[in-house]
């Protein structure tokens, strides 16, 4: 029997092999771990009680969500000292202020729930992404989270109002609290959103929830270069100013993965196209909407920047447009041996790192085929790496990413726009991060988990770290 089997529910101790494999495999399938238990607290107290127990024993502690994250990050090493935490017990919406626009919900809310919780209120949590019926607040806070209405509302930090949590120590942070405003001192919640469990372990979250528009407006149109893109952008942006919900960009290699592995998808034109952006504007009335998104994109077609595209007519409509939008991350890990890059770069350089990576890869890796998808709007790109094999994924996938990842940073982006750094690339982080960042980064570690019990591994590179970067 597990040491803490006695504090918590027995159902809540898992030690059995086959009953703890899906907490110890990451959604892609690219990191398995182990673990000596896996651990389900109910209450914040309970949480305080384990991290206690680890404290004093030493035992490395890694929190996790939904388990949807594509870094690695809620994925034990394959010591099996761990104690995977996870927070899917602590699943209730504990307050909702229409008036006050905030929402509270615990780290194991699932994020639909806590869409449905606003949408009760006549409200909208902004936050959207493809695992939203999985994923949980706790993981999206810990990653800082993006999604598709980024360039509207912001990351998940821009909505975070104030967090609960337990020290490593188990010291329990109460809250979370709704302010606004709050000048008393350090703001301790912005160093723990996207720290990735390796600080404290966030328990409940403050949200600031918005008005939805009582309109919305959703297209896809097809264009002949990633410049075109941006080109739609600035028109979109002088017509509705800042009513842009979402701007995606998509290649024409991304859309036929989608189509192949899904064929059920309804694809509105009659060719393939190059390019496709899809975009949502917000509005008062739908024939305002409407009329707008018309407007613009009959411009765009005229002056040569859009070849052609459709507007949504009704909600069932928009939903098969962005379902297109939404199935890429599971068509791409059907679609074989993947390098997958979550970089960004400043909007306007979004075309020169498409032109840098095709160019690079076509001369240096010409067994790779990179398709790209993102969120334009924002400067963020995924870059995915399709690979014949295994072998040549192994042969040259270190090659690729060190690429990739100094094809961005040449730009002066970023490796990691809103996945994290998990397990996958603490090495390169470690290798391009300024040194002064770095040093005070390891330092605010030490302060918050001076035994490093928390997540050890992740984001900080680690002479005995499990997994290759």
């Amino acid at each position: 029997m597990h040491p803490l089997a006695g504090l918590l529910n027995p159902d809540d101790v898992i030690t059995d092999p086959a009953a703890m494999a899906p907490y110890l495999i990451d959604w892609r399938g690219r990191f398995t771990g182990a673990a000596a238990a896996v651990m389900r607290p109910r209450t914040t107290e309970a949480v305080a009680t384990i991290l206690r127990w680890a404290t004093q024993t030493g035992t490395p502690i890694v929190p996790q969500g939904g388990n949807t994250g594509l870094s690695g990050g809620a994925t034990p090493d394959a010591s099996g000292r761990a104690v995977v935490l996870s927070l899917e017990h602590l699943d209730r919406i504990r307050a909702v202020d229409p008036v006050g626009n905030t929402l509270i919900a615990e780290a194991g809310c699932i994020l639909t729930t806590v869409q449905e919780a606003a949408a009760s209120a006549g409200r909208q949590f902004p936050v959207s992404l493809g695992s939203e019926g999985s994923c949980r607040i706790g993981g999206l806070v810990a990653t800082n989270a993006g999604g598709i209405n980024v360039i509207r509302h912001g990351m998940t930090r821009d909505l975070v109002l104030g967090l609960e949590y337990v020290t490593a120590a188990g010291e329990i942070v109460r809250g979370p609290k709704r302010l606004r405003k709050n000048n008393a001192g350090y703001d301790l919640r912005h160093l723990l959103v996207g720290s990735e469990g390796t600080l404290a372990v966030i328990t409940a979250a403050a949200l600031r929830i918005v008005r939805p528009p009582p309109a919305r407006g959703s297209a896809l149109a097809a264009l002949a270069s990633p410049d075109d893109a941006l080109r739609l952008l600035s028109a979109l942006r002088e017509a509705v100013g800042e009513e842009i919900l979402a701007f995606e960009l998509m290649c024409a290699a991304e859309m036929d993965l989608v189509r192949a592995r899904f064929p059920q998808a309804r694809y509105p034109f009659a060719h393939p196209h190059a390019w496709y952006v899809f975009t949502e504007i917000g509005g008062e009335s739908e024939g305002t909407v409407s009329a707008r998104l018309e407007a613009t994109l009959g411009d765009a077609i005229e002056a040569g920047t859009v070849v052609n595209a459709v507007i949504a007519a009704s909600e069932a409509q928009a939903r098969a447009i962005w379902y297109l939008r939404f199935a890429v991350s599971e068509a791409n890990r059907l679609a074989g041996p993947t390098a997958s890059h979550d970089v960004s770069v400043a909007t306007e350089d979004v075309p020169a790192l498409i032109a840098r990576v095709t160019a690079r890869l076509g001369a240096e890796f010409t067994a790779a085929r990179p398709l790209f998808v993102g969120h334009v709007g924002d400067g963020n790109i995924h870059v995915n790496v399709l690979f014949p094999d295994t072998d040549a994924l192994a042969a040259q996938g270190a090659a690729v990413n060190a690429a990739v990842y100094a094809l961005a940073c040449d730009l002066g982006g970023s490796i990691s726009a809103e996945h994290g750094i998990g397990r996958l690339k603490p090495v390169t982080f470690a290798r391009i991060a300024d040194p002064a960042e770095l040093r005070l980064m390891r330092q605010i570690k030490q302060a918050f988990d001076p035994a490093g019990i928390l997540n050890p591994g992740a984001v900080f590179a680690a002479p005995d770290t499990s997994f290759p970067s």
